[in-house]
């Protein structure tokens, strides 16, 4: 089972679930299980252990299984490649459909109640490039003020490699990507650089503790993100529903792959069913049409 630790250039996160399959593979198979002799029954066994284990008295949700499942499959698909095994036991087995998650589309109004209720200019950045740039929370965190082009209105989303002054960091959708900047957010970043530390790498930084000037991590973001949510008296969403809004926002006024490319989608189904929410005077609008057919087809001749 060693020779399944094979995969290599990942993200911070990609190696954690990397390390997290090859941690339950090694419970089920065993250390010494030699990696050619696992079956597609012996997959199936092990994703079905899996599915009904409990963590914290809950059953693990399908897009976990899911996420699990992808990551064995790419491991095994990387040990055929290196010719350790024929093929790959993961290779025919399919994901459980995952119901289309409910999420709240932020208006306008709540976005800059929102912004009203940010304690600090750090937190108004981190609303502000989620939803009206459509970041993701990871490339929040690891944009740095080279990234920010101030002049042309456009901020890069692109890989961090081999850097001395920051750390190695590649988006999830692998490809760089350019996304515009609305003047209102580019005197919000205007403003965090001004009052940014001299030789400031990154845009969001931690502003005390050992750590002091160094890149701003995931903790407690969502916990954060909740209490200014709740102080500005919007309904219950997250940091990355600022994203889906942005998507939705774009949606109206653009093409569907545009708003694909923007969003860093690599599949447009992606964008469509994720991140594009049919808003209630839309539905309303599509009631109507169909009322005012029916009444057309009800007049006499």
């Amino acid at each position: 089972m060693d020779n399944l630790k094979i995969r290599t250039g990942l993200t911070e996160r990609s190696i954690a679930e990397h390390e997290r399959a090859i941690r339950f593979l090694r419970d089920q198979f065993g250390y010494n299980r030699m990696i050619h002799k696992i079956t597609p029954l012996d997959v199936r066994r092990f994703l079905g252990w899996y599915r009904h284990r409990k963590t914290k008295g809950q059953v693990v949700a399908t897009a976990t299984a899911n996420r699990l499942l992808r990551e064995c499959r790419r491991i095994f698909r990387e040990a055929v490649d290196c010719q350790l095994i024929r093929s790959n036991p993961f290779a025919g087995i399919r994901q459980e459909r995952v119901s289309q998650p409910v999420w709240h589309h932020v208006s306008p109004d709540e976005y800059h109640r929102l912004l009203e209720a940010a304690p600090s200019l750090r937190w108004k950045g981190i609303i502000a490039l989620a939803y009206c740039c459509g970041l993701r929370l990871g490339e929040i965190l690891n944009l740095t003020w080279a990234d920010v082009d101030f002049e042309a209105g456009m901020v890069r989303v692109i890989r961090k490699q081999g850097c001395r002054e920051a750390t190695d960091w590649e988006p999830k959708d692998k490809d760089a990507r350019a996304v515009p900047i609305p003047k209102p957010v580019v005197d919000l970043l205007t403003s965090a650089q001004m009052s940014a530390k001299d030789r400031q790498v990154y845009v969001f930084v931690l502003e005390r503790g050992p750590n002091i000037g160094k890149r701003l991590k995931r903790a407690n973001i969502w916990r954060d993100f909740n209490v200014i949510r709740r102080r500005a008296g919007v309904p219950v969403c997250c940091v990355h529903d600022l994203r889906r809004s942005y998507c939705t926002n774009l949606a109206r006024a653009i093409p569907m792959h545009v708003v694909q490319e923007l969003a860093g989608h690599s599949d447009i189904r992606t964008t469509r069913r994720y991140y594009i929410q049919v808003e209630p005077e839309l539905l309303d609008a599509a009631r109507r049409a169909v009322e005012a057919s029916l009444e057309g087809d009800a007049q006499p001749d």
